[in-house]
């Protein structure tokens, strides 16, 4: 077993990965607070084919040296769009028909690996003190948690977000063939773009 350690291979691999089709998977950042975090998020953003993410309230947004030190440049891989407030992207989403669930330990949440992953899906990820707002915590279909099994109750929220889309994408590879958002014929390709609302 080798190692690949030709750049010329990784980003050929990489411009090969930029016309598949993305899953509708969508992440909304509920007032995340950390350059490091944001970038961290999008590189496993990138990772697990992410759609889009929705940055909203407090949460820093591209282009900042911070972000892309980490990120590696996934935010420029990964379509994203400012929006002030994360209640109107859950309800946004909500229109398109998409399930969105809360990253939550609260007294009605899921374990993930018990949990029911549909497509198309957002996951919201919140606040690395407060997690996600209580008005959004509401609106959301519901919540899952990350079983814990150490002495701390919850991950960094980066390394939440990482979890939960690498399990996404584990459920997801049990789909039918071809897989939904294949059927469809959803021509999604990477096209990221940014956008700021700020109604």
């Amino acid at each position: 077993m080798s190692r690949k350690r030709r750049i010329d291979q990784h980003r050929a691999d990489a411009d090969q990965r930029d016309h598949r089709t993305r899953p509708e998977l969508y992440l909304i950042l509920d007032n995340i607070r950390s350059l490091s975090n944001v970038g961290s998020i999008f590189r496993a953003a990138d990772g697990f084919g992410t759609r889009k993410i929705f940055l909203c309230g407090i949460t820093p947004t591209p282009p900042r040296p911070e972000i892309a030190k980490i990120s590696l440049g996934a935010e420029e891989t990964t379509a994203w769009e400012q929006m002030e407030d994360p209640a109107k992207a859950v309800r946004v989403l909500q229109n398109q028909g998409v399930t969105v669930l809360a990253l939550e330990q609260t007294d009605s949440s899921t374990p993930l690996y018990d949990a029911v992953l549909p497509h198309p899906l957002a996951i919201v990820v919140g606040h690395e003190v407060v997690g996600v707002d209580e008005q959004v915590l509401h609106l959301c279909d519901g919540s899952i948690e990350i079983p814990m099994f150490g002495s701390k109750h919850s991950h960094n929220v980066a390394t939440a977000t990482g979890v939960i889309l690498s399990e996404v994408r584990r459920n997801w590879l049990s789909m039918e063939n071809p897989t939904p958002w294949e059927l469809h014929g959803d021509d999604n390709s990477i096209s990221p773009h940014t956008e700021k609302d700020t109604r």
